[in-house]
């Protein structure tokens, strides 16, 4: 090694970690601050944003760009981010409400991930800022040198814990003094966090990302399995199956990113690095034709629960992603089924669908896209029209987490023309006496708690003849279980009847009054569910699981078990472990 170049290793390296330990002060000083009256909340906002924004971005480009290129260059993008911040600051009474959002900061941070590659490639070569080669090398390097700098931050302070606890021993508190400095932590975190990202920027072609794409590759074949026996399973298992109870779209978004992930890794920068696996590259491309069926059924699951439940920020940022997700399936796939140049294609769609995300990520901070504002007016607009119930209608989301939006929304809930409802004016009555979310939600419980056992008593048929359920009978009862008793009974019957029926004997073997409730699951669909309800238990009534005799799964029991049962068509035996009969299966309680 030269001279020269030595010299230039020595001044990068302290330069990093000056920059760094500057950095770390200058954060640790806005944190002492942060409740400072002097200082406006807009203006906190603006600073937290743009040092910590700018401090990433120049240790970042520092190395791969000259550091009297990088410090000004980190200035463009670093500028934009708070510029976007301080923009979704002014939904919020206190600019820095804004940090509590964590939709807000995560499309941030995915700004910030997303648009870094290209200004880093940019300031190497302003007309090939969208080279994808130039683009995937510098994206994966960026990720290999700050996920080996922040080990190496966690192995310092590792070693200072250990070299402390050694020294006391001795009674010499040297190190100790270093920990009960605040400022000096935040300062030496950022100094040493600049000294390992020079480092391994000078070790680039020894710690590489190559090693970690190699191994990534070699998922493509078992992913590929799973995902193509999920779906040959849907037919069989039917969709009411993959949405259940629960929103599916998260585990099938993540799926589908694993997806985009590894198709990627196999096609590396170009075709001459790719590697020349005949398996791999025809598992790659299965992966890229089955893409577009698992993005579609996320978007579809979240379009179900919006569909249901109306827009909420979660939703909105769901079908965002979503949205994207399909198109890299949609384009994926069509890329494959052209067969020629399918690799180069599929090359071309990530950086036009990566400019697309960083698009869609700004927005999110900026009036175009405010999440806030979309939730509020619609969960409004539902329940003004009575497709939304008072019960699911947020209001502790909109009064104190969705910003001026939500309580414009709440506004316009009190001056509607019919005036809010007896109800709603006591609910906003709480919500405003009310400091805590949690007991405004018990509150909330209790009386949704009432409605829905005098609904149940109301809907659901008991069975034999001359038995009576009470109100009292439910005390213990959770809202988990009676909402899907009371939705399974508001579920009719092809006949108008409702779609639950209890029927109660001593099925097991003790003095607690006991009966099988069963109830439709879904609507639209014949599967019925069934629990084994205890009463009178202690003054306490309880819920015990149900199964099909022979280990039969409960999807065996089908509604018109229901019918049977109110017709009278079922028997309730043998003597011992009694089981309910009806259309040719056996439903007892658990022991």
């Amino acid at each position: 090694m030269t001279l020269s170049a030595s010299l230039q290793m020595a001044q990068r390296r302290a330069m990093l970690f000056c920059f760094g330990f500057v950095s770390g002060l200058a954060l640790w000083q806005l944190a002492e601050n942060w409740d400072n009256p002097a200082l406006s909340p807009t203006l906190y906002l603006a600073l937290f944003s743009f040092i910590g924004s700018y401090a990433t971005l120049a240790l970042a480009l520092s190395g791969p760009v000259p550091v009297r290129l990088a410090l000004p260059g980190a200035l463009i993008l670093a500028l934009l981010f708070t510029g976007l911040i301080s923009l979704a600051g002014l939904r919020y009474d206190l600019a820095t409400d804004v940090l509590d959002q964590p939709i807000l900061i995560s499309v941030s941070l995915l700004f910030l991930l997303l648009a870094t590659p290209f200004l880093l490639v940019g300031l190497q070569d302003r007309r090939g800022w969208h080279n994808y080669a130039a683009l995937f090398e510098a994206a994966w390097a960026l990720t290999i040198r700050y996920l080996s700098a922040w080990i190496f931050v966690g192995l310092f302070w590792l070693m200072m814990f250990l070299s402390n606890a050694l020294l006391e021993l001795v009674d010499v508190e040297v190190i100790q003094w270093i920990f009960d400095i605040d400022w000096l932590i935040f300062a030496l975190t950022g100094g040493v966090l600049g000294l390992a990202m020079a480092v391994v920027f000078e070790l680039r072609t020894t710690v590489s990302p190559f090693l970690l794409l190699r191994l990534l590759r070699l998922l493509v074949v078992p992913v590929l399995a799973v995902v193509a026996l999920f779906l040959a399973a849907i037919p069989l298992r039917g969709l009411s199956q993959v949405f259940g109870e629960f929103s599916a779209a998260a585990t099938l978004m993540s799926v589908a990113m694993v997806m985009v992930t590894l198709v990627a890794v196999v096609l590396e920068r170009d075709d001459a690095r790719m590697r020349d696996s005949f398996t791999i590259s025809l598992s790659t491309q299965a992966l890229a034709l089955l893409l577009p069926l698992v993005t579609g059924l996320a978007a579809w699951s979240i379009w179900l629960r919006v569909a249901d439940y109306g827009w909420t920020p979660d939703r909105v940022l769901a079908a965002c992603v979503s949205a994207v997700l399909l198109g890299y399936g949609l384009l994926y796939a069509l890329a494959v089924l052209r067969r020629l140049d399918w690799s180069e294609r599929i090359r071309r769609v990530n950086v036009g669908l990566a400019l697309v995300t960083i698009a869609i990520s700004a927005a999110f901070l900026t009036p175009l896209l405010n999440t806030d504002r979309i939730s509020a007016n619609n969960q409004v607009s539902r329940y003004l029209d009575g497709r939304l119930s008072l019960d699911d209608l947020p209001l502790w989301q909109m009064q104190n987490e969705w910003g001026r939006a939500g309580q414009a929304a709440i506004a316009i809930l009190e001056n509607s023309s019919e005036g809010p409802s007896a109800e709603l004016a006591e609910r906003l009555q709480k919500l405003r006496s009310t400091d805590s979310h949690w007991a405004f939600v018990r509150e909330e419980a209790n009386d949704l708690l009432a409605v829905l056992k005098s609904d149940l008593i109301e809907l659901l048929p008991v069975l034999p003849a001359g038995q009576v359920l009470k109100v009292g009978d439910l005390q213990g009862l959770g809202l988990y279980q009676l909402r899907p008793w009371v939705a399974g009974c508001r579920r009719i019957l092809s006949d108008g009847r409702p779609g639950c029926v209890l029927v109660l004997d001593q099925f097991l073997p003790n003095s607690d009054r006991q009966g099988l409730l069963l109830y439709r699951n879904s609507e639209g669909s014949q599967r019925v569910k069934a629990d084994h309800l205890i009463l009178d238990a202690l003054g306490q009534a309880g819920m015990g699981n149900a199964y099909v005799a022979g280990g039969e799964p409960q999807s065996g029991i089908k509604a018109s078990a229901i019918e049977s049962i109110l017709d009278g068509k079922y028997t309730v035996g043998p003597s011992s472990l009694r089981a309910l009969h009806v259309d040719g299966i056996e439903v007892m309680p658990r022991p």
